[in-house]
């Protein structure tokens, strides 16, 4: 039985918001990203945010050791696995550089002296270095060097903090995708296990020739051990003989 002559709506339709513009779970989503404990609380621990804070490549904000502890004993962590299922190593998370006003205490934008807050402007970070942000900053000053430390970056690796906006939490989650085609984690750093040396060699490689070394060295050593054994038993049977003849000797000339 539908509304109108038959069609059955779907639950999608149902919830929809007076303007029909959004449903009731797109504007929940769009409350939380919004909300005051985002900017303010590790979503993982749910403690209070507190320096170091690290954030993922969707531009959450999670406290550093929270993070460690999570990936060293994640089953003290009920609702870890939902939340955080990307974070599997360090490499996951980029350790952020916020300015600090000194008489508020505040957590603010270095350049333009904007609050970090819920509601408040729009932030960013670099993950090359990790240094945070308004975006304003960057249409007033448009350059490809870090505004604190200097150093290069790339404008498509800029990350949003807490994204509100379809548009950056989207641009947040292609920046991704486009890391991992190119073995790279949300860091910047490679993804492979395999470290190279100078001459191309990998560490797998380098530990089977260490490994081929050593069985080499054990070899030798047994073939001396057992050669000095044998040297050792002839030499005590020529002494043996040579005593034998000095006391035949002995014998004929008495």
């Amino acid at each position: 039985m539908g509304n109108d002559g038959g069609s059955i709506p779907t639950r999608r339709e149902l919830v929809k918001s007076s303007k029909g513009e959004r449903t009731s779970s797109e504007l929940f989503e769009q409350n939380l990203l919004n909300a005051t404990f985002v900017w303010s609380t590790c979503i993982l621990s749910k403690k209070s945010l507190q320096l170091p804070i690290v954030s993922d490549y969707l531009g959450r904000l999670y406290n550093k050791d929270s993070v460690l502890e999570w990936l060293i004993s994640p089953e003290n962590f009920g609702d870890g696995d939902a939340i955080v299922p990307h974070i599997k190593s360090f490499k996951d998370v980029v350790e952020l550089k916020i300015s600090k006003d000194e008489n508020s205490g505040k957590w603010i934008c270095p350049i333009t002296g904007k609050e970090l807050k819920a509601g408040g402007s729009k932030f960013v970070y670099l993950p090359e270095c990790g240094h945070v942000f308004a975006e304003s900053a960057f249409r007033v000053i448009d350059t490809d060097n870090c505004l604190e430390c200097g150093s290069m970056y790339s404008k498509a690796n800029v990350v949003t903090i807490n994204p509100t906006t379809k548009a950056d939490v989207e641009a947040n989650k292609a920046r991704m995708e486009r890391l991992i085609s190119e073995g790279l984690a949300h860091s910047l750093k490679s993804t492979s296990n395999k470290k190279k040396r100078k001459n191309g060699e990998s560490s797998k490689e380098k530990k089977d020739t260490k490994k081929g070394k050593s069985m080499e060295t054990i070899r030798n050593e047994e073939t001396l051990r057992m050669t000095t054994k044998v040297l050792e038993s002839v030499q005590q049977s020529i002494n043996g003989r040579k005593r034998s003849e000095a006391v035949q000797d002995l014998y004929l000339k008495a």
